[in-house]
């Protein structure tokens, strides 16, 4: 009798099955284009256009103009797709004078899960 529930018991064990966890949170960045344009007084703009998508509610790209950080929202479709322009720094009246590197932060927000990919522009110049 003991070998039998024994056996039940392993059987039982054996039959369960782990269902996929779909609430963390995903965000895939599918292209990524750093650019840079200058306004009237000397100063300049770096923009980074992406696309991708997520699983989640909200988007965010960390943004820096002149020593203000924010975060700008990034629209989603309804497949929670996304595709924009966002100026990520500027500069009112001077650009750098050499090469130079930018960083971000894209987030994407879902219930009380959050993922954070940083991303590099590489080496840029004015």
């Amino acid at each position: 009798m003991k070998k039998i529930v024994f056996l039940l018991v392993i059987m039982a064990f054996a039959s369960c099955s782990k269902k996929e966890d779909n609430s963390r949170t995903t965000l895939s960045i599918t292209d990524s284009q750093w650019y840079l344009t200058r306004n009237n007084y000397g100063g300049g703009m770096v923009y980074l256009k992406i696309v991708g998508s997520t699983n989640g509610d909200k988007v965010t790209v960390r943004t820096y103009g002149d020593g203000v950080v924010s975060d700008a929202n990034v629209e989603l479709d309804s497949r929670k797709n996304f595709n924009k322009d966002v100026i990520i720094s500027f500069t009112a009246t001077s650009v750098p004078s050499g090469e130079f590197e930018v960083s971000t932060k894209v987030m994407a927000y879902k219930d009380a899960d959050t993922l954070g990919v940083a991303l590099n522009s590489g080496k840029l110049k004015y």
